[in-house]
Protein backbone atom coordinates (compact mmCIF):
# COMPACT_ATOMS: atom_id res chain seq x y z
CA UNK A 1 0.00 0.00 0.00
CA UNK A 2 1.46 3.37 -1.29
CA UNK A 3 0.92 6.59 1.20
CA UNK A 4 1.69 9.92 0.53
CA UNK A 5 4.73 10.83 3.00
CA UNK A 6 3.64 14.01 3.82
CA UNK A 7 0.32 11.92 5.35
CA UNK A 8 2.42 9.13 7.03
CA UNK A 9 4.58 11.49 8.38
CA UNK A 10 1.39 13.56 10.20
CA UNK A 11 0.27 10.47 11.38
CA UNK A 12 3.44 8.76 13.05
CA UNK A 13 3.98 12.86 14.30
CA UNK A 14 1.97 11.47 17.91
CA UNK A 15 3.33 8.38 18.08
CA UNK A 16 5.96 6.72 20.53
CA UNK A 17 7.84 3.61 19.75
CA UNK A 18 9.41 1.45 23.05
CA UNK A 19 11.92 -0.54 22.15
CA UNK A 20 13.04 -3.45 25.03
CA UNK A 21 10.15 -4.16 26.58
CA UNK A 22 9.71 -7.59 28.56
CA UNK A 23 7.10 -9.63 26.14
CA UNK A 24 3.77 -10.89 27.61
CA UNK A 25 1.02 -13.13 26.62
CA UNK A 26 -1.91 -10.69 27.38
CA UNK A 27 -2.84 -7.68 25.75
CA UNK A 28 -4.22 -6.08 28.33
CA UNK A 29 -0.60 -6.67 29.76
CA UNK A 30 1.36 -4.23 27.81
CA UNK A 31 -0.86 -1.65 28.85
CA UNK A 32 0.19 -1.97 31.99
CA UNK A 33 4.27 -2.33 30.85
CA UNK A 34 3.71 0.93 29.02
CA UNK A 35 2.09 2.74 31.90
CA UNK A 36 4.69 1.83 34.34
CA UNK A 37 7.91 3.06 31.58
CA UNK A 38 5.73 6.18 32.09
CA UNK A 39 5.77 6.14 35.76
CA UNK A 40 9.25 5.46 35.91
CA UNK A 41 9.41 8.48 33.95
CA UNK A 42 7.10 10.81 36.13
CA UNK A 43 4.57 11.57 33.42
CA UNK A 44 0.73 10.61 32.63
CA UNK A 45 0.07 10.96 29.31
CA UNK A 46 -3.02 10.29 27.38
CA UNK A 47 -2.69 6.88 25.39
CA UNK A 48 -4.79 6.35 22.83
CA UNK A 49 -3.55 3.35 22.00
CA UNK A 50 -0.53 0.84 22.42
CA UNK A 51 0.12 -2.39 20.84
CA UNK A 52 2.86 -4.59 20.04
CA UNK A 53 4.01 -4.26 16.23
CA UNK A 54 5.32 -7.80 14.38
CA UNK A 55 4.62 -11.46 14.63
CA UNK A 56 5.57 -12.82 17.91
CA UNK A 57 8.50 -15.26 17.46
CA UNK A 58 10.49 -17.17 20.19
CA UNK A 59 13.72 -15.36 21.79
CA UNK A 60 12.00 -12.11 19.84
CA UNK A 61 10.98 -8.66 21.87
CA UNK A 62 8.44 -7.19 19.90
CA UNK A 63 8.32 -3.15 20.05
CA UNK A 64 5.39 -1.26 21.49
CA UNK A 65 3.47 1.50 19.38
CA UNK A 66 1.93 3.78 21.83
CA UNK A 67 -0.53 6.32 19.98
CA UNK A 68 -0.52 9.75 22.06
CA UNK A 69 -2.56 12.44 21.92
CA UNK A 70 -0.17 15.45 21.33
CA UNK A 71 3.20 16.19 19.77
CA UNK A 72 4.26 18.11 22.90
CA UNK A 73 3.36 14.61 25.12
CA UNK A 74 6.04 12.61 22.70
CA UNK A 75 8.90 15.40 22.95
CA UNK A 76 8.50 15.32 26.53
CA UNK A 77 8.46 11.89 26.65
CA UNK A 78 11.31 11.49 24.63
CA UNK A 79 13.31 14.67 26.77
CA UNK A 80 12.96 12.18 29.71
CA UNK A 81 13.99 8.92 27.44
CA UNK A 82 17.42 9.09 28.79
CA UNK A 83 16.21 8.95 32.85
CA UNK A 84 14.99 5.30 31.96
CA UNK A 85 19.43 4.02 31.79
CA UNK A 86 18.90 4.73 35.80
CA UNK A 87 16.27 2.46 36.59
CA UNK A 88 16.66 -0.98 37.45
CA UNK A 89 13.16 -2.06 35.89
CA UNK A 90 13.93 -0.64 32.71
CA UNK A 91 17.50 0.35 32.17
CA UNK A 92 17.50 -2.11 28.97
CA UNK A 93 13.84 0.10 27.48
CA UNK A 94 14.80 3.14 24.56
CA UNK A 95 12.26 5.28 23.38
CA UNK A 96 11.91 6.66 19.95
CA UNK A 97 9.83 8.27 17.56
CA UNK A 98 7.66 6.06 15.57
CA UNK A 99 9.25 6.43 11.54
CA UNK A 100 8.90 5.89 8.29
CA UNK A 101 10.82 3.20 6.53
CA UNK A 102 12.87 5.61 4.83
CA UNK A 103 13.93 7.58 7.64
CA UNK A 104 14.77 4.42 9.41
CA UNK A 105 17.12 3.20 6.75
CA UNK A 106 18.25 6.62 6.41
CA UNK A 107 19.02 6.82 10.27
CA UNK A 108 20.73 3.59 10.08
CA UNK A 109 23.13 4.66 6.89
CA UNK A 110 24.24 7.95 9.09
CA UNK A 111 25.20 6.03 12.27
CA UNK A 112 26.87 3.55 10.23
CA UNK A 113 29.62 6.20 8.67
CA UNK A 114 29.15 7.81 12.43
CA UNK A 115 31.14 4.75 13.79
CA UNK A 116 33.61 4.29 10.91
CA UNK A 117 34.24 8.10 11.49
CA UNK A 118 34.89 7.53 15.27
CA UNK A 119 36.56 4.27 14.72
CA UNK A 120 39.42 6.13 11.51
CA UNK A 121 39.23 9.38 13.64
CA UNK A 122 39.58 8.69 17.32
CA UNK A 123 40.70 11.88 18.31
CA UNK A 124 37.78 13.76 16.71
CA UNK A 125 34.60 14.46 18.35
CA UNK A 126 31.37 13.41 16.10
CA UNK A 127 27.96 13.88 16.54
CA UNK A 128 25.02 13.96 14.72
CA UNK A 129 22.42 16.97 14.99
CA UNK A 130 19.47 17.25 12.36
CA UNK A 131 20.07 14.26 10.75
CA UNK A 132 24.07 15.46 9.99
CA UNK A 133 26.91 14.25 11.20
CA UNK A 134 29.63 17.43 12.69
CA UNK A 135 32.54 17.40 14.13
CA UNK A 136 32.58 19.33 17.47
Amino acid sequence: RKVNSSTEEADRSCNLMIFGLKEETKDHVVEESVRGVMDALNEKPVIADCSRVGVASEGKVRPVLVKLNSRETLISLLRKARDLRSTAAYSKVFLEPDRTLEQRVERKRTFKTLSELRRSHPEGRYVIRGGVIQCG
